[in-house]
């Protein structure tokens, strides 16, 4: 089988701008994303993971289980989201470093924003419910007592074609 070319563009500051606002209908607040890590001994980790903000190059995360993800960037602070475009069949892996918030004025103000992420996001459940007429679950969404929050710098972007082909943009 033969290896797929990846082509690398470094991208302007207005390019970067551009593609990260393309990708905001995927990185809304309130929705999730799935995140892989990575051991030092190795050992990969995926996990869903609630997107709380997105600031140009810069996506907040909850981690509400601060399980195997949180230990995994405690050993190794890179990561790897990843979420697909069902229209255009395209896949997107936005790769990035990890400061994890565990407390602070930056962690207190971004709890804040949170919880009013978590009303929203009850909310549209309940209205989904009550167009869809599905009667789902009533699960309250609460934030546990102890998470932390996942500040990720994107440095690179990979867009994934149907055909598989690569194309990763350096956002630095």
């Amino acid at each position: 089988m033969e290896k797929r070319k990846r082509t690398i563009e470094k991208v302007s500051a207005a390019e970067k701008e551009r593609f990260l606002h393309d990708l905001m209908p995927y990185l809304f607040s309130g929705k999730f994303i799935n995140v892989a890590t990575c051991s030092l001994e190795r050992m990969p980790n995926v996990a869903p993971k609630l997107i709380g903000k997105v600031e140009k190059n810069v996506i907040y995360l909850i981690d509400y289980v601060v399980g195997r993800t949180y230990v995994n960037l405690k050993e190794n602070p890179r990561v790897s989201l990843a979420f697909f475009d069902d229209k255009t069949l395209t896949g997107y892996q936005l790769n990035g470093t990890v400061t994890i918030l565990e407390h602070g004025e930056e962690f207190d103000k971004l709890a804040d924003e949170f919880q009013k992420i978590k009303t929203d996001f009850t909310v549209e459940r309940i209205l989904l419910n009550v167009r869809t007429g599905e009667k789902a679950i009533p699960r309250e969404f609460l934030l546990p007592e102890q998470f932390v929050i996942l500040k990720i710098k994107v440095v690179e972007i990979v867009e994934i074609s149907s055909s598989g082909s690569l194309k990763s943009k350096l956002a630095l």
